[in-house]
C-alpha cells in the first residue's frame, strides 16, 4: 500500500507540474500578446496625435496668413495713392532718377500720417538705382531669380501691385510692406516700403499659433510650438533666439522642403519640424512667405501609460499563475488515481491487442475518457482495415499506371521515330523537287512564260522546307531537363559566330545564371539573327539584366530601325515575318517551358528592345 501510495503521489505531482507549466506558458503568452498589442496601440495613438497636431499647426498658420492678406489689402488704396506724386516727380525729371529729390518727395507723402515710408527706383537690370534708404542702394534683385522675374513682369505692365510684409534687404529683423508701380516708359519700377506702429500692431491680431495655443491646454504631451520665417527668425512661440541645432534644423527644412523628427531619448522629448507652404503666385515675395514649424512633444505621458500597463500585466500574470497552481493541484488530485488503470489498458492496446477492453473508471471524468478511448480504438480498427484495403487498391492502381507509362513512353518513342523518318523522306522529296526545278530552269530558260511558275514553285519548296525544319526544332521542346546556364557565356558563344562578328556586343550580366530549357542558346541566336535580318542598320547589341517586382528582366537591345508599334505583338505569332515566320514564335515557346516571358518594348527608329521576364526562382548570381 505504501509503495502504491508513493507511486500515486509521484504521478499526481508530475501531472500537476505539467498542468502548471502549460498554464504558465499560456499565461505568459497571453500577457506578452496583450502587452504588445496595447503598447503598439498606445504608440500608434501617440503618433497619430502628433500627426494631427502637425496638421493643426499647419492649418493655423495658413488661416493666420489668409487673415494677414486681407488685413494688408486694407492699406492697398492708400499706398496706391502714394504713387501719384511719385509718378509726377518722375515725369518732371524727364525720366531721369538722378534729377529726382526722393527725400523731399518722401517728406511730402508722409506729411499727414504716422507712416514710415521709403522710396526706391529699380532699373531694368533689377538694381536699386536710387532710394531714400541708403543701405538698400545698389542691391541687385537679379540674384533672386524668381523675385526678379516677378518684378520684371510688373515693370513691363501698367498696373499697381502690392506685395506682402517681408524682411528688409539690409535688416532681416525688420518687416515692411512693399508696393510697386511701373513707370509709363517701363524703364523703371517705382517701389514704396511702408511701416507704422499701428499697422504692425494690427498684424498681431492674426497669430500663427492661435490654434496651437488651444491645443497645448488640452494635450499634456504638447510642450511648445514655434514658427520660423525665411530669415530663420522665431516669429511665433516662446524661446531664445534661434541658434545651434535648432537653427541647423530650420535651415535643413527650408533647404529640403521636408519635415522630420528629432528624438531626444534622455530628456523624453520628440521635436517635429514641419514645412508650411504659404506660397501665393499673386505676390512677388510669395516664395519668401513659407514658414517652418517646430512642435515639441513630451513622451513622458506615453511612458507613464506604458509603465502602468506593465504593472497591470505583471499583476494579472501573477494572479493567473496563482490560479494555475490551485487548478493544477485540483485537477491532478482527482484525475490521476484511476489514470494508471486506463494507462495500463492502453499499453495493451498499443502493443497490438486492439480487442483488449478498457476497465471501468471510478470517476465520471475518467469514465468519459474510457469511453472515448474505446470509441477511438473502434475507429482505429476501422481505419486500419480501410487503409489495408486502400493500400491494396493503390498498389493495383500503381501497377496499372506504371504499365500505362511504359506503353506511353514506347508509343512516344515510336511516334518520334516515325516523325523523324517521315520528315527525312519529305526533305528528300523536297530536295528532289528543288533539283527538278533547277533542271526545268535550264531547259526552259528561253521560255519566259515558265519563269514565274518556277519561281512560285521555288517559294513553295522553301516554305515547306522551313516548316519541316521547324517541326524538328519544335519536337525537341521540353524533351530535355531544364538546367542552370550562364547567360554571359551563351551570349559570347553566339556573338563570336561568323554571322554576327560585325556586331559590337556589350554584356553586363556578370555571373548571372538562368534556369531554362537547354535550347536557351537557340533563343539568343534567334534574337541576334532577328536583329541582323530585320534591323537593317544594326551595329551594336547590348545585353543587360535588372531586378524588379520580385523577378528580373534580361534585356537585349540593338541600334537598328526598331519594330513598328502595330507589330510588337504580331512578331511572336507563327508565320509572321519576312523569312520562315517561326523564329520569335519558337523563342517564346522555348522560354515558356520554365515560365519565362518575352515582349518587345523598343522605339521605332531607335532600335529593338526585347525584355525576357525571369521569375525570382529562375535566376541567380553565382559566387
Amino acid at each position: 500500500m505504501k509503495i502504491d501510495d508513493k507511486k500515486q503521489l509521484s504521478l499526481q505531482s508530475s501531472f500537476a507540474f505539467a498542468i502548471f507549466l502549460v498554464f504558465i506558458l499560456l499565461t505568459v503568452s497571453v500577457s506578452i500578446i496583450l502587452y504588445s498589442s496595447v503598447e503598439e496601440n498606445s504608440i500608434s495613438q501617440f503618433e497619430e496625435k502628433m500627426d494631427q497636431t502637425a496638421i493643426s499647426v499647419t492649418h493655423s498658420a495658413i488661416l493666420a496668413d489668409k487673415g494677414l492678406i486681407l488685413y494688408e489689402k486694407a492699406y492697398g488704396q492708400q499706398l496706391e495713392d502714394g504713387f501719384v506724386p511719385f509718378l509726377e516727380a518722375y515725369e518732371q525729371s524727364g525720366g531721369n532718377p538722378a534729377a529726382m529729390d526722393l527725400d523731399a518727395l518722401r517728406s511730402e507723402i508722409i506729411r499727414s500720417s504716422d507712416w514710415e515710408i521709403d522710396l526706391y527706383i529699380i532699373n531694368e537690370s533689377g538694381v536699386v538705382e536710387s532710394a531714400t534708404f541708403e543701405p538698400d542702394i545698389g542691391f541687385d534683385f537679379s540674384t533672386i531669380p524668381k523675385f526678379y522675374s516677378s518684378i520684371t513682369k510688373i515693370r513691363e505692365g501698367d498696373e499697381f501691385s502690392a506685395d506682402r510684409v517681408c524682411a528688409s534687404l539690409s535688416d532681416p529683423k525688420c518687416g515692411k510692406k512693399y508696393v510697386y508701380m511701373p513707370t509709363p516708359d517701363h524703364r523703371y519700377l517705382l517701389e514704396l516700403s511702408f511701416w507704422s506702429d499701428s499697422f504692425m500692431e494690427g498684424r498681431k491680431n492674426f497669430p500663427y499659433t492661435a490654434i496651437s495655443d488651444m491645443l497645448m491646454k488640452d494635450d499634456s504631451a504638447l510642450r511648445a510650438v514655434s514658427i520660423f520665417d525665411i530669415t530663420y527668425r522665431r516669429i511665433a512661440g516662446h524661446g531664445a533666439s534661434v541658434e545651434g541645432e535648432t537653427l541647423a534644423h530650420v535651415k535643413q527644412v527650408y533647404a529640403d522642403w521636408l519635415g522630420f523628427d528629432v528624438v531626444d531619448k534622455p530628456n523624453e522629448i520628440i521635436t517635429r519640424y514641419i514645412y508650411i507652404d504659404l506660397e501665393n503666385e499673386g505676390y512677388p515675395s510669395s516664395s519668401q512667405m513659407n514658414l517652418v514649424g517646430e512642435i515639441v512633444f513630451s513622451t513622458q505621458p506615453l511612458q507613464d501609460s506604458l509603465n502602468l500597463l506593465r504593472f497591470n500585466v505583471i499583476f494579472l500574470s501573477l494572479l493567473g499563475i496563482g490560479i494555475g497552481v490551485f487548478f493544477a493541484y485540483y485537477v491532478s488530485r482527482f484525475l490521476t488515481r484511476p489514470l494508471n488503470a486506463i494507462i495500463s489498458d492502453i499499453d495493451y492496446i498499443a502493443g497490438g491487442d486492439l480487442d483488449h477492453p478498457i476497465r471501468e473508471a471510478r470517476s465520471a471524468e475518467t469514465e468519459t475518457l474510457r469511453r472515448s478511448v474505446n470509441i477511438l480504438v473502434e475507429r482505429l480498427k476501422s481505419k486500419i482495415q480501410m487503409l489495408q484495403k486502400t493500400s491494396g487498391d493503390l498498389d493495383s492502381e500503381l501497377k496499372r499506371t506504371q504499365e500505362a507509362e511504359k506503353s506511353l513512353m514506347s508509343a512516344n518513342t515510336k511516334l518520334g521515330l516515325l516523325s523523324s523518318i517521315t520528315r527525312h523522306d519529305i526533305l528528300n522529296q523536297i530536295h528532289a523537287l528543288s533539283m527538278i526545278s533547277a533542271l526545268l530552269k535550264e531547259n526552259l530558260s528561253e521560255d519566259g512564260k515558265a519563269e514565274q511558275p518556277l519561281r512560285i514553285m521555288d517559294s513553295v519548296i522553301a516554305t515547306m522546307e522551313g516548316q519541316i525544319t521547324f517541326t524538328r526544332e519544335y519536337e525537341t521542346l521540353g524533351s530535355k531537363t531544364a538546367e542552370w546556364m550562364n547567360v554571359g557565356l551563351l551570349v559570347t558563344e553566339v556573338a563570336e559566330g561568323t554571322a554576327f562578328r560585325h556586331i559590337v556586343t556589350e554584356i553586363t550580366t556578370g555571373s548571372l545564371e538562368v534556369f531554362a530549357d537547354p535550347l536557351l542558346k537557340r533563343v539568343i541566336f534567334n534574337l541576334f539573327d532577328n536583329a541582323v535580318r530585320h534591323g537593317e542598320t544594326v551595329t551594336r547589341m547590348t545585353v543587360s539584366f535588372r531586378e524588379e517586382n520580385g523577378g528580373g528582366l534580361l534585356i537585349f537591345e540593338d541600334d537598328g530601325c526598331g519594330v513598328p508599334e502595330n507589330m510588337k505583338e504580331k512578331i511572336f505569332w507563327k508565320k509572321t515575318g519576312k523569312n520562315t515566320g517561326y523564329g520569335l514564335f519558337l523563342v517564346q515557346e522555348i522560354l515558356s517551358i520554365t515560365d519565362l516571358t518575352i515582349r518587345e518594348t523598343g522605339t521605332k527608329g531607335v532600335g529593338a528592345r526585347f525584355e525576357i521576364g525571369v521569375p525570382e526562382e529562375c535566376y541567380r548570381f553565382k559566387e
